[in-house]
């Protein structure tokens, strides 16, 4: 089966890179999750999930801007 994109996407090479590290990212949020989990409990995650903290939307604000500028950086040449 041949993937194609349509007409003014971005590239194989672009696409599979930002997928996979957004696998990447996934994983390392799982393993940090269970790794928490297996120290401290279930409902202490639970509790903690949802809570949110300083850091955390520092955190996206930064995958934000990142996410702009790649989009930017990377969009068609028309």
């Amino acid at each position: 089966m041949d993937f194609t994109l349509p007409d003014g996407t971005f590239n194989r090479g672009v696409v599979g890179g930002v997928l996979l590290a957004m696998v990447f990212f996934v994983l390392v949020c799982l393993l940090r999750a269970l790794v928490y989990i297996r120290e401290y409990g279930v409902w202490s995650y639970l509790k903690g999930a949802f809570r949110v903290q300083n850091d955390s939307l520092g955190l996206v604000l930064v995958l934000l801007v990142l996410l702009f500028v790649v989009i930017l950086f990377f969009r068609p040449q028309g």
